[in-house]
């Protein structure tokens, strides 16, 4: 990626700007919550309009944040409609995912203070909205080569991440064998860094988090590509390789009623041998390739940060005064996505749980390396506690000299100086405007080419649930594949309906 080469006048003359109130390409806290803000209450259009001013400043190359203001622009202006804008967002949003990749610095997370280099569900996320945006621009195949490459991209890191001693390359076994925790591996080969996790007293959260990990979960698995990707293949008639994505997402979540039913058409298609689990399962009674509507639901705000404080107290070291972040674990009311036509009746499956996936991601990924940076904080200032106490041992076994005095005096305030340590790797910073469930269904389109969506949740008023969303759409009649996409945020619903006659 280049950059625009500018003199030092055209600089000089950026900075006056910026210093007039023109716009920047730094993100602050204040400007993410304006943007939640319009976002949530239903002022798309503003909210489209912030996101990309912000992106637009230097095209965004410049500033801490310029990778999170292109992925709010991208989600946004989808959910607007304004597609060409979100492409453009994502696309630049991709475009600095691979500078970052380029300079070698991939970590998964990094103070506020630092640039913002994203987490390893923004990437998944980004590739999804991206085969969003190109469906709804009619571009279908480009489409589904994004969602291949995102598939293959974290089928590729799920096997550099599994455990050397257990790792099968082959696809026939992939998913069989559980990624390493991290968190493990520290405990073996660094005891400072261990140590410092278990003094900062959050054993409670990592073992709730530890008891509601489902069997079998790799690590930092999002269903919706391998799904999406299944999807794309149904299309192609390629059902040898949907079969290898629902194998998996089968192998994951084998009591996913959509995955048990898609796996076991799948199979009866390609005349293979179906498994015992399968046997009482009904294959659907109509084509997957044509004629098919899919409708998503995406709902919720994904999950922020609670900051937590504490001191590492550790045998021979300095204090460690630690304040960081863990991942707040509120989960919105699972809402139930219905779909009706031709005398069918459809329920939703729920596809992805972004909170799940953010818990992985903290626990496995950035929690070690947190601990190991607190853990290098604290052995630093202890060699250098260490070192001020025998310099100023040193001065006080010394002979009389002149201004001994004012030396101990300044090595005393040294020891006092190194005598604990600060470790505020706090990061408040996060995609805010993407969801946090996923749901989905299909039906085939019938011959009266109209299907009606319905949302339904709780009344808060009562124990009864009730119709929340509800909109019947109506087709061409050259419509071979449509895909409805229904956005609920702050509790209004946005439908965007794309369909493609190939």
């Amino acid at each position: 990626m280049r950059r625009r080469r500018r003199s030092r006048g055209a600089i000089l003359l950026t900075v006056l700007l910026a210093l007039a109130g023109g716009c920047r390409s730094d993100f602050t806290r204040q400007d993410q919550q304006k943007l939640q803000q319009l976002y949530y209450s239903g002022d798309l259009d503003r909210a489209a309009e912030l996101s990309m001013k912000m992106s637009d400043a230097e095209n965004g190359e410049t500033g801490r944040e310029a990778l999170l203001w292109h992925l709010e622009a991208g989600s946004i202006n989808l959910d607007a409609g304004r597609f060409d804008e979100a492409l453009t967002a994502l696309e630049r949003a991709e475009k600095l995912f691979w500078l970052f990749d380029r300079q070698g610095r991939i970590r998964l997370h990094r103070p506020g203070t630092a640039t913002y280099h994203g987490y390893r569900n923004d990437r998944l996320v980004l590739g999804m909205l991206k085969f969003f945006t190109y469906f709804s621009r009619g571009e279908l195949e480009d489409a589904l080569v994004e969602i291949r490459r995102l598939r293959a991209g974290q089928y590729l890191y799920l096997l550099k991440e599994s455990d050397p001693n257990l790792r099968e390359y082959d696809q026939e076994n992939f998913g069989r064998k559980v990624a390493p925790y991290r968190l493990r591996k520290l405990e073996k080969e660094n005891q400072t860094a261990a140590g410092t996790f278990r003094a900062a007293g959050v054993q409670a959260e990592y073992g709730e988090y530890k008891d509601r990990l489902r069997p079998r979960l790799a690590l930092l698995f999002n269903p919706l590509p391998f799904y999406l990707s299944a999807l794309g293949y149904y299309w192609d008639n390629q059902f040898d390789e949907a079969a290898v994505d629902l194998k998996y997402l089968f192998w994951l979540q084998p009591d996913n009623e959509l995955f048990r039913r898609d796996y076991a058409t799948v199979l009866h298609l390609l005349g293979e041998k179906i498994p015992p689990e399968l046997a009482s399962v009904k294959p659907w009674d109509y084509p997957l390739t044509d004629n098919l509507a899919v409708v998503i639901l995406a709902q919720g705000i994904p999950p922020g940060w609670k900051e937590r404080s504490t001191t590492v107290r550790l045998p021979g070291m300095v204090p460690g005064h630690w304040k960081f972040n863990l991942p707040e674990d509120s989960r919105a009311q699972a809402l139930t996505l219905r779909a009706s036509g031709g005398g069918r009746h459809c329920v939703g499956s729920e596809l992805a749980d972004l909170t799940s996936i953010a818990q992985d991601e903290f626990w496995q990924l950035t929690m070690p390396e947190l601990a190991g940076g607190a853990a290098a904080a604290i052995r630093s200032k202890t060699i250098e506690h260490e070192a001020a106490k025998a310099s100023l041992a040193a001065l006080l076994a010394s002979p009389n000299f002149d201004g001994k005095a004012l030396a101990v005096a300044a090595a005393t305030a040294q020891v006092a100086a190194t005598s604990s340590v600060s470790i505020n790797d706090t990061d408040w910073r996060r995609w805010v405007t993407i969801a946090q469930r996923y749901r989905i269904l299909h039906l085939p389109i019938p011959a009266n080419r109209e299907i009606t969506v319905e949302i339904e949740g709780a009344d808060r008023k009562s124990l009864f649930r009730k119709s929340l969303f509800r909109k019947t759409l109506k087709f061409e009649p050259e419509t071979t594949r449509a895909l409805i996409y229904l956005r609920e945020a702050g509790g209004k619903f946005y439908l965007k309906q794309w369909s493609t006659m190939e």
